[in-house]
Parts: structure tokens; sequence; C-alpha cells
């Protein structure tokens, strides 16, 4: 690296990060959730739909079964992302996390709804884990520091 230093402003550089944005988007996936949980359960035609208040229990176990999701996900995750590869990983969280919006959204009761959510904390937890790794694995080592930053 001192006799010929790398470039940050090459084209495979630059391609290098824009590859790295898709690791960067799998690491914000976590906390998109909290946000959108909250505001739902304070909506009057979500609480018409399920017939539920933004109380209780049920407002407890639909606000935790997405953490419950990612950490039922935790012995999947190491050989999910080492085993099968950082990017498959991404992709298989990915997938599980599109089917469970799918179910989420097209939920008709409360079990469906909560079902939805288990699998959106199981898959943000598997694509959550392999992104930063994904990241810093592809960046130069001139240019890991900066770039896994996030």
């Amino acid at each position: 690296m001192i006799k010929e230093p790398p470039s940050a402003w090459t084209k495979a550089q630059i391609l290098v990060y824009a590859f790295s944005t898709i690791g960067f988007f799998c690491s914000t996936m976590n906390g998109y959730d909290g946000s959108l949980i909250n505001n739902l359960l304070q909506n009057p035609s979500f609480k018409e739909r399920y017939g539920v208040e933004n109380d209780g229990i049920w407002a407890g176990i639909v606000s935790s079964m997405y953490q419950i999701g990612g950490v039922v996900a935790l012995p999947f995750v190491g050989p999910c992302i080492d085993g099968y590869g950082r990017r498959v990983g991404m992709l298989i969280g990915s997938i599980i996390i599109v089917v469970g919006t799918i179910i989420q959204g097209l939920s008709d009761g409360p079990s469906q709804f909560m079902g939805g959510r288990f699998l959106l904390g199981f898959g943000v937890s598997i694509a959550a884990a392999g992104g930063p790794m994904y990241v810093v694995e592809i960046n130069h080592p001139a240019f890991r520091g900066v770039v896994g930053g996030e």
C-alpha cells in the first residue's frame, strides 16, 4: 500500500461501493419496525380491523413478536451466513422478510398478523447479521474503516 496506494475513485472501487449499499440497507432493517408498530397501535382503523386496543397483553405480544422471532433465529444466523456465505445469508433473510411482510399485510386476524411479525423478526436477524460483515469483507483494507463505519 505504500508503494502503490489504492485509489478510492476507480471504476472498480465505485462498483464495490454500490454493492456495499446492499449491506448497508440490511443493517438498517431493524430500526424501522419499532416506529411502525407504535404508530399502527394508535391507528383507529387498525384497532377496528383487528378488534384490539392499544394497551394490555395483546399490544405487548404484538410488539414483542418481532423480537421473539429475532431471538428464535439466533441459532440459525451463524450457520446461514457462515455456511452459505454473506450474500446468500442476506438473500435468505430478505426472502423471509418478504414472506413475513406479505403474511402481515394480508392477515385477516391477529394470529396471522403476529405470525408475519415473527417472520419479519426472524428474517431481519439473519439479514442484519450478514450485511455489515459483507461490507467489511468486500472493501479494500485501506477503506474498510471509513466504509464500514456506517
